[in-house]
């Protein structure tokens, strides 16, 4: 299940796949059904969308400069960042080396 932010507290605590975006951004739509493929295929990773514009200062405080980037943050320490368009396989590996995938 894919969430947006509404309060960023949200990202301090767990295994959480943050999604900064902009509704504006072409490649960032694309990301969406990825994203919701993650979701589903790790479901003990949190996806949290953060929508840039609504959240200047958690841009500014994660750095980031292009969209999407795509973050893991595992109890609000950042392990992996994706900047730019990336694959599900991309982002499931990235994951995979922090969290065990659940059981089938």
């Amino acid at each position: 299940m894919i969430v947006e932010a509404t309060n960023l507290d949200t990202l301090k605590q767990g295994n959480v796949l943050v999604d900064f975006y902009s509704t504006t951004c072409a490649p960032c739509r694309t990301m969406n059904p990825i994203l919701d493929e993650v979701s589903k295929e790790m479901p003990n990773v949190r996806v949290v969308k953060v929508e840039v514009t609504k959240h200047p200062g958690a841009t500014y405080a994660y750095g980031i400069r292009c969209l999407p980037t795509v973050m893991f943050l595992q109890n609000a320490r950042v392990r992996e960042i994706a900047q730019g368009l990336t694959t599900k396989k991309n982002l499931v590996s990235m994951l995979q080396k922090y969290v065990v995938p659940a059981a089938a």
